[in-house]
């Protein structure tokens, strides 16, 4: 369990022991901070036929079938776009008659917010009155995104960023001892962020960021605006972002009138950018012509 939500999963485990959990939960915060982690350790011990407050007992039959990947009672809806109606009534038709295991049904949505009007108007049913020992939960990025109808039939937990001292322990202990807190709020503090970007194969990075606008910064004439901004469009929204966190951070330090008019620069392209159709190269050009020397 992730050291900053030993305390919430604690807290739920306790009331499904002393069966007052809530059938329908939801988790909410932003990207990277491990809500799927506890939705799946909090699913585990709802599967768990010896589970207690520690969590799941791991030698049960349940649990090893859970290990394996193949637990009948436990299901993933996930979509590579949006949760169509199709895919939310797969996954309730699972959940209808008596557990495989004779214990709990499970049913875990990743990406919550990416549901249809029709895939949560589907959903509602079965969170209104859901079967015989059925857990779902619900997780999100955006709550503002979710239809008021899905929020009012479903117990929610807001769960909020580590300390920067818990997610460097956690950085550490996964083998990444470079990092700094400038990495860490690059993305936004979210320490599985910075994992996935450290241990990914993504070929863009806030240090391939950085080490373009310093050299945009200090001139160096073969890492212009143009280039940059051909190379970076794919991502040009986390660009955008970046150079708003760092035009934020100048001015705030130096209380200059030309940070702050890059600051707004970069406000308006972050507006810009996410716009569907739009010219993101153009926009980056715009953008890194501002901070060009």
């Amino acid at each position: 369990m992730l050291p900053w939500f030993s305390s919430i999963y604690t807290s739920l485990t306790t009331r499904y022991l002393a069966k007052s959990l809530h059938h329908g939960l939801l988790f909410s915060g932003v990207k990277g901070i491990g809500k799927f982690q506890l939705a799946l350790e909090l699913s585990h011990t709802l599967l768990c036929k010896q589970s207690s407050v520690q969590g799941p007992c791991g030698q049960c039959q349940s649990c090893n079938l859970r290990q394996a990947g193949n637990h009948p009672d436990f299901h993933i809806l996930e979509s590579e776009k949006q949760l169509g109606v199709d895919k939310i009534r797969e996954g309730i038709a699972k959940l209808i008659g008596t557990a495989q295991m004779g214990g709990n049904k499970v049913l875990l949505i990743p990406k919550a917010d990416s549901m249809t009007e029709a895939a949560s108007n589907a959903l509602l049913k079965t969170l209104e009155e859901p079967t015989l020992n059925t857990y779902l939960i619900l997780i999100t990025n955006s709550v503002n995104k979710l239809m008021p109808t899905i929020l009012s039939r479903c117990e929610k937990h807001t769960l909020g960023l580590p300390t920067e001292q818990e997610s460097m322990q956690y950085l550490v202990q996964k083998g990444f001892n470079d990092v700094s807190p400038a990495l860490l709020g690059a993305y936004g503090n979210a320490p599985l962020s910075v994992e996935d970007a450290l241990s990914g194969e993504d070929d863009f990075s806030y240090r391939l960021f950085s080490d373009g606008m310093r050299a945009l910064l200090a001139g160096d004439a073969d890492k212009q605006p143009q280039m940059l901004a051909n190379k970076w469009k794919d991502n040009a929204g986390q660009v955008a972002l970046w150079c708003q966190q760092h035009a934020h951070e100048r001015f705030m330090q130096r209380q200059q009138p030309d940070d702050y008019v890059r600051y707004k620069a970069c406000v308006d392209a972050v507006k810009t950018l996410q716009h569907p159709g739009v010219n993101k190269s153009m926009v980056l050009f715009g953008l890194l012509k501002q901070f060009q020397r």
